[in-house]
Order: structure tokens, then C-alpha cells, then sequence
């Protein structure tokens, strides 16, 4: 048992994992965020080959979660329960954000009769924070809660030029990008002038790239340390009122509401 262990100490040590590292709260995590990656309630044997978990496993967290509360069963499939949102509302609540953001998406929206919302990096992924929509326009389903790919968005582009040189090659060497539209760019390289593009502007705008008919705006959040939060995005349906000047003049007031902001995030 003890040579046991210490083997797999040795393991932990070598993918970078310490001592304390738990290896039952890491697997535990995989298989809430697999449940969440479907909308279709998973058996044990989907989750055990999505997480690449031994099924024992998996149906132990999975009996956890069920006594917790955080997932229900039918028959032979669960799937998460709302209780899980507490996460998220933990999260938002944490420095007043939810508080802040929020009624900034609301405003910047009811000002220029425009989507917006609030995005942070989450692996490849960039996860809604604060979001809204007027009723005028009809789009792509969005939402708090809500994760996009970080490579072919204006929000995915900003983060992703704020990251050192080394994890922004380590990323784009692990990338498979897929196309979401016509318009969306695959080439790596490309992708990669792009995120350098937004970091030295400061701001990325996109086109078509991840739905037809949609011209966005990002900039990045900062907290009042300067530590990057998220981004702040206004998604403009293209129409024959959303001229280039009017575009221009959204851009800048979405600039204007990304610096009001900093003050405000701890």
C-alpha cells in the first residue's frame, strides 16, 4: 500500500500535481463539467467515456452529487439540478460583480439598441457572465452561463492577446479550430495575427466570424489592480441603419463603459 502511494505521489509530481492535490475533487469536477457540457441527460457509461473515469467512479461522485442535491436522475441517466448555479452566483456575488456588470450590459444595450455582455476565459472557451438583449432583436440564443471558443471571437481574441507569449503559442499548438460560419478564419497563423492585432489596438472587432450578420466589439475589463477580469462586448445585427460611423460610434461607447468599469471590479 505504501510503495502504492508513493507511486502515485511520483505520478502527481510529474503532470504537475503537488501532494496536496486531490485526485477525488479533480474527478468529481470532470464529470460536473461534462453534465453541463450536454443539454441530454448522461448514463454512467457516457460519462465514464467522456471523462475517461473507471465507471466505480463515476458512479460514486455521481451518488454524491444525487445526495447533494447538485444532480437528478432518470432511470438510468442524470443530469445537473439548478442547484448548481450557486457556483456561478458565488462567483458574480464575489466583489459586487453581479451588481456591476449586469446593469452595465443594460445600459450600453438600451443606449444603442444593441446585445451585450460580459465574457471571461475558461480554458478555450469564453463563459458569459452578464448578458442582455432587446426584445427588438432576434439572434442566435445567448446567456449567462453560455461558453463560445475564445479563437473566432472578438471576446476570445482580446483574452487571449493579454496572455504571455509562451501560454498563447501553447494554446494555439492544442488548437483545432472548426468553422462556425462561411466567414470563419481556421488558419492558425491567421488566427494568430488576429489575437496580436487585438493586443496592440487594444480591442478586437470581428465580422461573420461566429454568426452571419453580426458585426462585435470587444475590450478587455480590468480591475481596479489592473488585473484582467473579462472583456465587454456589444454585438451589433448588421441592418442599413448600422453604418460604419454608427459602428464608430458604438465602439466608442463601449470603450468609455470598459474604463468606467475598472474602478468598480475588485
Amino acid at each position: 500500500m505504501t510503495k502504492l502511494r508513493a507511486e502515485d505521489a511520483k505520478k502527481r509530481q510529474a503532470a504537475g500535481k503537488g501532494p496536496d492535490f486531490l485526485e477525488v475533487l479533480s474527478r468529481s469536477l470532470k464529470v460536473i463539467e461534462k453534465l453541463g457540457d450536454h443539454q441530454e441527460a448522461l448514463t454512467i457509461s457516457d460519462l465514464a467515456r467522456a471523462t475517461d473515469l473507471p465507471k466505480p467512479s463515476v458512479r460514486r461522485i455521481l451518488h454524491t452529487l444525487r445526495a447533494l442535491g447538485y444532480a437528478e436522475t432518470a432511470g438510468r441517466t442524470f443530469r445537473l439540478t439548478p442547484k448548481v448555479v450557486r457556483f456561478a452566483t458565488s462567483f458574480l456575488s464575489s466583489g459586487g460583480h453581479a451588481q456591476v456588470l449586469q446593469p452595465a450590459c443594460e445600459e450600453l444595450s438600451r443606449i444603442t439598441g444593441q446585445s451585450c455582455l460580459v465574457g471571461v476565459l475558461d480554458g478555450e472557451e469564453v463563459l458569459v457572465v452578464a448578458y442582455t438583449m432587446p426584445l427588438q432583436l432576434m439572434a442566435r440564443t445567448l446567456g449567462v452561463g453560455v461558453r463560445f471558443p475564445a479563437y473566432c471571437t472578438a471576446a476570445g481574441r482580446v483574452l487571449l492577446g493579454l496572455k504571455p507569449e509562451t501560454e498563447l503559442a501553447d494554446y494555439l499548438a492544442k488548437l483545432k479550430p472548426v468553422a462556425q460560419t462561411e466567414a470563419t478564419i481556421t488558419a492558425k497563423s491567421v488566427i494568430r495575427k488576429e489575437i496580436v492585432a487585438a493586443r496592440a489596438r487594444g480591442y478586437s472587432v470581428m465580422e461573420d466570424e461566429f454568426v452571419m450578420g453580426w458585426r462585435t466589439v470587444a475590450f478587455p475589463l480590468h480591475r481596479h489592480d489592473g488585473s484582467v477580469f473579462g472583456t465587454l462586448n456589444l454585438n451589433c445585427k448588421k441592418s442599413p441603419t448600422l453604418t460604419d460611423a454608427e459602428f464608430a460610434r458604438f465602439v466608442e461607447l463601449c470603450r468609455r463603459k470598459a474604463e468606467s468599469l475598472k474602478s468598480l471590479l475588485i
